[in-house]
């Protein structure tokens, strides 16, 4: 007899849900392909037929993959921060303001009612922060929250799939040599602070203790609250503390004689296993509710989220290139943090075959939470 309990049912779907994905990421059309990242476009399909999954595991991965790419790109980070953090911060207000614009546009000329044209803006930019403030600002108008989710749940998948393929076409688009790429991005080897001391203290061969430690200091740090125009607040989260933290433990490499380093060994499969978690977990929440949504809506939230998408994408990809001049790699990684949008940036990491990219992505991140909050504020008052 056949028997199985809902705890081995849900690891069942899981890596059910990773095992399609791993198959669809790998069709190629034209070179282009989605990669782990098909894993939550599987996800959605589950969850449009009812499977539920413990927001748990989404939250698990993805501070496993956050907190590994912090420790990969913290050698090194404050160099770069110190060499290209206002064009970071200059290309994140780009994305953000035309953004603002398309949203006004879409209320004033679509004649779409202003909480949905904010949810679908907040869905097409992944941006969780700036969903709950939308949703903050319209709770005492009745049925508005309903709709800011309804914008926010539609066109979350959109907005994820859109970033993860421009990602791919861009660099094939300019036919970009990735080895001269990561070249541009990479510290010279006098600047990277050698910490190679045998006398260092660990904890543990492949450096656990360390990555956990940073994982507890992310959870704190993504706490604290800190106070925004209005009545909303603002925290880096589960997703800025442990990216922020990874960053710092690696880059100061040892407290004292305590080795804070991990093992390259060690980050890797972490890392990929945190997206498994991440985007199975993350695309059976998006998939709930699906055809509801489409039976209410038809599929104009759909058409305005790509556009979403689109121009801002298309205005960050003009500003950095053209006018900051900033190198290929650097300019995708910050812009994959103006739109808030993690499974990009695990696409982009692994398209270019180096964690360097993730300086340029936490640089920018948190600006981007911030002004995103804002333009939201701004549009709904």
């Amino acid at each position: 007899m056949f028997s199985i309990n809902q705890t081995a049912l849900t690891i069942f779907c899981v890596f059910a849900i990773a095992l399609a994905g791993y198959v669809l990421g790998r069709i190629r059309i034209k070179g282009i392909s989605l990669g782990t990242a098909a894993i939550f476009l599987v996800g959605l399909v589950f969850g449009h037929f009812g499977l539920e999954l413990p927001d748990v595991l989404q939250t698990i991965g993805l501070i496993l993959f956050i907190t590994s790419v912090g420790f990969s790109a913290g050698p090194g980070f404050l160099q770069r921060l110190a060499k290209n953090g206002m064009s970071y911060v200059i290309l994140c207000l780009t994305t953000a303001i035309t953004g603002c614009g398309i949203c006004m546009a879409v209320i004033h000329l679509g004649k779409v009612e202003a909480p949905l044209a904010v949810g679908i803006m907040t869905g097409a930019f992944t941006t969780s922060p700036g969903f709950a403030a939308a949703k903050e600002a319209v709770a005492v108008s009745g049925n508005a929250a309903t709709i800011v989710a309804a914008g926010y749940g539609i066109v979350y998948p959109v907005g994820v799939i859109c970033k993860v393929l421009f990602i791919q076409l861009i660099p094939k688009l300019l036919r970009a040599n990735m080895a001269e790429e990561r070249a541009l991005i990479a510290l010279p080897a006098q600047e990277v602070k050698s910490r190679e001391c045998k006398e260092l203290l660990r904890a543990d061969k492949l450096g656990l203790f360390a990555f956990s430690l940073a994982v507890l200091l992310g959870i704190m740090l993504g706490s604290i609250q800190l106070p925004m125009p209005g009545e909303s607040t603002f925290a880096l989260g589960v997703t800025g503390g442990p990216l922020v933290a990874g960053l710092l433990l690696s880059g100061i490499g040892r407290f004292g004689r305590l080795d804070l380093r991990c093992d390259p060994i060690l980050i890797a499969p972490v890392k990929e296993l945190g997206l498994l978690l991440f985007y199975s977990g993350a695309g059976v929440q998006g998939g709930h509710g699906i055809a509801e949504i489409f039976k209410s809506y038809g599929i104009m939230p759909i058409v305005y989220g790509f556009f979403f998408v689109a121009i801002p994408m298309l205005a960050g990809f003009l500003m950095f290139r053209y006018l900051l001049k900033l190198p290929l790699l650097n300019g995708l990684g910050s812009m994959t943090a103006s739109m808030t949008c993690t499974p990009s940036l695990a696409v982009l990491a692994q398209m270019a075959e180096t964690d360097d990219v993730v300086a340029a992505y936490a640089t920018t991140y948190p600006v981007a939470l911030v002004t995103l909050v804002l333009v939201v504020q701004v549009v709904l008052a």
